[in-house]
């Protein structure tokens, strides 16, 4: 995974949300134990209190292990090729036309048109120029034949 330094201070935003959750998940554990006088046998406070616990460590780790593999990228200031931060004017399937914005952050943000570089279409436009046609397979194997149309250096 390649993202720029916004994108590895975004990871460790995310650690620290989790971090959070455990630590609001081990407090919830703890009153669930003390308020129940059976024990911690057949306390579902405590159960639930339990799982959020286990689901943010898992997450954390999850997010450590994809922390310690990431590649911090910067911009390669070529003009004539798509970079992070560009707005990029494509056509797909030879009929829609839309803009989109590269990104190198770990989560994009879809509601501003923002695709990650990490992405089967990030990838593909990444570094390429006007009048580029790409062909990619998405998620889900569906095929897409992208044209570059135009680009606007972005940041």
């Amino acid at each position: 995974m390649v993202v720029d330094e916004n994108g590895f201070n975004q990871i460790d935003e995310l650690i620290e949300k989790e971090k959070d959750r455990l630590r609001s998940a081990v407090r919830a554990k703890a009153i669930a134990f003390q308020d129940d006088t059976n024990t911690w046998h057949d306390n579902a406070a405590y159960d639930d209190a339990l799982e959020k616990e286990n689901g943010a460590i898992m997450e954390i780790n999850r997010l450590i292990d994809i922390k310690n593999k990431i590649e911090i990228i910067h911009k390669h200031n070529d003009p004539t090729l798509i970079d992070i931060g560009d707005v990029i004017t494509i056509e797909m399937n030879g009929d829609d036309v839309f803009d989109v914005i590269l990104t190198a952050k770990y989560l994009a943000n879809s509601k501003i048109g923002e695709i990650t570089l990490n992405s089967p279409m990030g990838n593909a436009i990444y570094k390429k120029k006007i009048g580029d046609e790409i062909n990619i397979s998405t998620h889900n194997n569906t095929k897409q034949k992208i044209k570059i149309l135009s680009f606007k250096n972005g940041n």
